[in-house]
């Protein structure tokens, strides 16, 4: 895999250089007592164009990853592995995506002391349990898939219903609806833009990585979209707040997982050939 190793790096160093102008940016960056942006603060834009540098190096560098042929292998042989390293890292990332459900789930039904808990309305509770059952559903279902990647010797992995890699993306295909329809009362942009496009491109990246159940994967146009998602998924840890702390660093640590599961097996290929 080392010579696919740019991919990763590129996608945790970036993260942790936007996390760190995203912090930056958050404690120079907006008046304490109006929450509006203040003019001409560096990080806020320096954290836009190292996201737009990120997917503009990744756009390049996939050139580098082999064309994906017609009878590419299907989910989740592309993505088998024995490295129990890398599997405990989609795994992990799969059930911090399903505590932020749960999360959300405990603020709709009343729970105190969770953040913003004070702040909710009825009508804002109910959307709030909605949100936790989709983004808990979603962990649900990718947790077979996360699993269905083990490799065990030389077992040939088995055929994978495609069905259940779809629906994590219907569910946050809805989530990203209930999430944008709360920030959009927000004039201001430069607070909620990270979280938005790292959810945009994280529903992407997993539709790209459904495909490979379907015999339709293309490694280039997965690895497009899951570097860029993981380093804005990992710049909006800095926006705070538990669900949303909890479903972007699951999200990023499922998709490194799957990038390097993926990274692996075509380096293997590689070799053998």
């Amino acid at each position: 895999m080392r010579r696919y190793a740019v991919f990763p790096i590129l996608a945790l160093g970036g993260g942790c250089a936007a996390f760190a102008l995203r912090l930056a940016q958050w404690r120079t960056g907006f008046e304490p007592d109006t929450g509006l942006p203040v003019p001409g603060c560096p990080f806020g834009i320096a954290a836009a164009v190292l996201a737009a540098a990120v997917f503009a190096a990744c756009l390049l560098l996939v050139r580098r990853l082999p064309e994906q042929a017609e009878d590419a292998p299907l989910f989740p042989a592309g993505f088998s592995t024995a490295d129990a390293g890398l599997l405990t890292l989609a795994v992990a990332g799969v059930f911090l995506i399903a505590a932020a459900g749960l999360a959300d789930l405990a603020a709709g039904m009343g729970v105190q002391g969770l953040p913003g808990m004070a702040l909710l309305s009825a009508a804002d509770r109910r959307e709030r349990l909605l949100l936790g059952a989709l983004t808990a559903a979603a962990g649900v279902f990718l947790f077979p898939a996360a699993a269905a990647c083990r490799r065990g010797g030389r077992e040939k992995p088995r055929a994978f219903n495609g069905a259940v890699l779809l629906a994590p993306v219907v569910c946050l295909v809805v989530r990203l609806v209930l999430v944008y329809r709360q920030d959009s009362t927000n004039p201001v942009l430069a607070a909620f833009w990270v979280e938005v496009l790292a959810l945009v491109l994280t529903i992407l990246a997993l539709y790209r990585l459904s495909a490979f159940a379907y015999g339709a994967g293309r490694t280039r146009r997965f690895v497009l979209y899951a570097v860029p998602a993981v380093t804005l998924c990992l710049a909006s840890l800095a926006d705070g707040g538990l669900s949303a702390v909890l479903f972007n660093g699951g999200a990023a640590l499922t998709l490194t997982g799957f990038l390097l599961q993926h990274l692996a097996v075509l380096g293997r290929c590689g070799d053998a050939q």
